[in-house]
């Protein structure tokens, strides 16, 4: 079996609600907050080959969102996920489960495109999708604190397509 770690690009979000009641002092320490209070975050995911098997586990917060949604999040740097699968000579073609560890958009979003009619379709069209049932229930039911982190546009998609 091969592993490689797969970057999937950076992305700012609020220190505050990252670490919740963690005191700003503590988490600071280890990552520091631009003026606006926002700490740069990697969108690392995980690619294991084992013969035929291509596993992809998260895949980012993907390309599909408006620009109000990305000004938001202020996506920085060279890497993304198609372009670091390239690199390992893999293609979206190729993955056959997505492995999905949570369904926070940063993590999921880059499993649904939108496809070449404005409809939503799967970027990894062989791909068997997998989350864990409690957290599928979690996301598509999700408490008013965390609903912004549950994009209907990630989620529903993989259902309606059985996925």
């Amino acid at each position: 079996m091969e592993l490689h770690v797969v970057n999937a690009g950076f992305f700012k979000l609020d220190g505050g609600a990252m670490f919740g009641v963690v005191p700003k002092v503590l988490w600071s320490r280890t990552n520091q907050a631009d003026e606006n209070n926002l700490c740069t975050w990697a969108m690392r995911c995980l690619l294991a080959v084992d013969g035929d098997r291509v596993v992809l586990i998260d895949n980012g917060i993907g390309a599909k969102q408006d620009a109000k949604f990305f000004s938001h999040y202020y996506l920085h740097g060279d890497d993304s996920l198609e372009k670091s699968l390239r690199k390992l000579g893999v293609g979206f073609h190729q993955i056959t489960d997505n492995f999905l560890t949570h369904l926070h958009f940063d993590h999921c979003g880059g499993g649904v495109k939108y496809g070449s009619h404005g409809q939503y379709e799967m970027a990894f069209p062989r791909a068997n999708y997998w989350s864990n049932p409690d957290h599928w229930k979690w996301a598509t039911e999700p408490n008013p604190r965390e609903k912004a982190s549950f994009l209907k546009e990630n989620i529903e998609p993989m259902e309606e397509l059985g996925h």
